[in-house]
């Protein structure tokens, strides 16, 4: 799977942005937030715009540095204030990028186009000279890195200035010690108490009554650094009280709210048509019964025998005659013709090296199918595991009832692997069948798992026995599969619903005796390619 496809999806920059940073990343819900172990976007559109994956991109960037570089312990043993808390998150948020982006370079760039997408832009004129004191220290930290907001932070600076004479000058001289020495957790936390208490003393500085004259700009006060306090008016002083005392729901968004926010505004209001990826979840699983396993491993044999048949002239090495290997004496009457091409080589060996992950559908309309359906899942499964080359693999889904989704904290739509890539092949592939037919999810699950894979073709075989939740969601993992370069085949259990996602590529089984011919038949031009 190429890169430059892989970046215009959002479900496989999720996956692979997770694995770099070792985080786990999900797709699903109403929110867009962080537990402290993995990042939640909402369900997005299917159609995501290159500026809607650029600002996921950066949410996960944004959101998987805090969880790699932040002690969140710490935070919590510091009691911080709404105002300390707040700057707090400023400095932090800018130290942890810088901290992300020197291990994975790349997300550097994804930072700063993120960073002028949501800043740059901002022509709002400040009204609130106290809270214009919040957004000119946004706006001083984020032009470390992106130049081009200079113009704005000293536009807001000299509005701060014309209510707070002095106060821009002190809090530079705090912004050079964090843009040189801010290492961890806690000196951002001791940096955001320092530019507090200069509010707090600007606050307490000698207010001016209100005049229609300029202030006096003789009349200070001592600091505790040593440097003047200007006169400040009455209303700007109470302003910033406001400020100090303001709780978090009075205060400014910052840079992660922001974000998520904007993504929240992304999610289609009939979530069932939306971007959702299937979380793992938990299914109860039992060895297939004594005359299930005789069943299957007859339906196996025959399938194995035919397959192998199949791929034999694709991986056998052929013999060449050329001008240099071994001698073979059954050419050498070329010599008497002047040919020297009496040497016999080994023709190159082309192997399978094939990975099958097998999607078996578990939901409540298998009742009366699952015990066919599970048989068929495990013959297949035994057929494909002993042909070297071959890496297969298989996931039930859904694991977990219905009800499960439809809210922010909900898992929603799940799977549950029963046998992973490269694990040792077993027989507990007995389960109940419940819930609903999330297949589009889940299709995007198994693309995500096969996606790091190291073989070379990549296949999804589908064990369905009707349609899918939303045929819309589940065509668009297709196609998007495709696109990837993974083939997707389906096999219908006394149903052809299937054909109607795979017109071209699947197959309908009655019965365990069907098995072979109709795996034949669908997978002869594969494997043969």
């Amino acid at each position: 799977m190429t890169n430059n496809l892989i970046m215009k999806s959002l479900p496989m920059v999720a996956s692979v942005l997770g694995r770099k940073y070792g985080v786990k990343v999900v797709i699903g819900g109403k929110g867009a937030y962080t537990d402290g172990n993995t990042v939640h976007l909402p369900a997005l559109p299917l159609e995501c715009s290159e500026t809607l994956i650029g600002l996921a991109r950066g949410y996960i960037d944004h959101e998987a540095a805090h969880i790699r570089e932040t002690r969140f312990d710490w935070l919590r043993l510091a009691n911080l204030t709404p105002l300390e808390m707040h700057v707090w998150n400023t400095f932090e948020d800018w130290r942890v990028e810088h901290r992300l982006a020197k291990l994975f370079p790349g997300c550097r760039q994804n930072f700063n186009w993120l960073i002028q997408h949501l800043f740059g832009n901002d022509n709002e004129q400040a009204t609130d000279p106290a809270m214009a004191v919040l957004n000119w220290l946004l706006l001083s930290v984020r032009a470390w890195d992106v130049p081009s907001l200079i113009g704005q932070r000293d536009g807001v600076g000299s509005f701060i200035e014309s209510h707070y004479p002095g106060l821009i000058s002190r809090l530079n001289h705090v912004l050079k010690k964090v843009h040189a020495y801010c290492d961890s957790t806690q000196d951002c936390i001791l940096y955001a108490r320092e530019v507090v208490s200069i509010l707090k003393d600007k606050s307490a500085s000698e207010p001016q009554e209100n005049r229609g004259d300029q202030p006096d700009k003789t009349a200070v006060v001592g600091s505790p650094d040593g440097l003047p306090l200007d006169t400040v008016s009455i209303d700007s002083r109470r302003q910033l009280e406001c400020l100090i005392h303001a709780d978090e729901n009075h205060l400014p968004a910052d840079f992660g709210e922001t974000l998520a926010a904007k993504l929240r505004n992304e999610t289609p209001i009939n979530v069932d048509e939306s971007l959702r990826v299937a979380q793992l979840g938990t299914k109860s699983m039992k060895p297939i019964d004594p005359e299930g396993i005789a069943a299957t491993k007859r339906a196996s044999i025959a399938l194995r025998t035919q397959l192998q048949g199949l791929l034999q002239s694709s991986v056998l090495t052929r013999s060449k005659v050329g001008r240099h290997g071994r001698l073979d004496a059954r050419q050498l009457h070329r010599v008497s013709v002047a040919d020297a091409r009496v040497f016999k080589r080994n023709g190159r060996k082309v192997g399978i090296d094939t990975a099958v992950h097998i999607l078996l559908d578990c939901s409540g309309s298998m009742r009366r199918r699952i015990k066919l359906t599970t048989q068929i899942c495990h013959a297949v499964t035994t057929a494909l595991d002993s042909i070297d080359g071959i890496n297969v693999a298989v996931t039930a889904f859904p694991a977990g009832s219905p009800t499960d989704g439809g809210n922010e904290n909900s898992p929603g739509p799940t799977v549950c692997p029963i046998l992973r890539h490269g694990e040792r092949l077993h027989a507990n592939f007995d389960m109940s069948a419940t819930g609903c037919t999330p297949l589009g999810e889940a299709l995007w699950w198994v693309l995500q798992q096969m996606q790091p894979l190291p073989e070379s073709r990549k296949m999804i075989l589908i064990l369905t026995d009707g349609d899918p939740d939303s045929f819309h969601l589940a065509l668009d993992a297709v196609e998007e599969g495709r696109r990837f370069g993974v083939e997707i085949y389906g096999l219908g259990i006394l149903s052809e619903a299937i054909n109607k996602l795979l017109p071209d590529h699947s197959r309908t089984v009655n019965d365990l005796s069907e098995l072979a011919p109709a795996m034949f038949g669908m997978l002869r031009s594969a494997f043969v390619r």
